[in-house]
């Protein structure tokens, strides 16, 4: 369906249809498809797949630090207090995803990282155009995620 690629951050969403043939109370064979949308979002190889809570602490972040950015009272401006992570896996294989706001010559960035039990990746650090463009693209993933289609007998 879609495909967004940035630096070390890829966000695919393909939809998946599945056939169900069924006899209607008519004696009448019927066909329906669902499609099921799967969403994945990796930033190195730390993978979101269909999981509305991260994408959406993701996306929280990312707004948090644009409306911090254009609401600096001055040029120099106060602090933006960003520092949050997502964790996956246990304490063999812990992953942490950091996003925190950094400031250098009166310019922020948000930088994000990975850290890996065995080695850290090297931090992407993303100007305040690049942050709304993955917004816009992690918006578009959670907008087509769908909910599960469950039959009951």
């Amino acid at each position: 369906m879609f495909k967004f690629e940035f630096k070390d951050i890829w966000i695919e969403a393909r939809g998946e249809m599945e056939r169900y043939d069924y006899e209607d109370s008519t004696n009448h064979y019927r066909s329906h498809y669902n499609r099921n949308t799967v969403v994945t979002v990796n930033f190195w190889n730390f993978v979101i797949c269909n999981d509305l809570y991260e994408l959406a602490m993701v996306k929280s972040a990312l707004n948090y630090f644009m409306q911090a950015y254009w609401k600096r009272s001055t040029k120099q401006g106060a602090k933006i207090e960003l520092a949050t992570s997502l964790e996956h896996g246990v304490d063999d294989t812990l992953q942490k995803l950091n996003l925190i706001a950094k400031q250098k010559n009166n310019v922020y960035s948000l930088e994000v990282s990975l850290t890996d039990i065995k080695h850290q990746f090297a931090p992407i650090y993303l100007s305040g155009q690049e942050v709304i463009m993955l917004d816009i693209a992690i918006s578009k993933a959670i907008n087509i995620l769908t909910p599960e289609a469950v039959y009951i007998d």
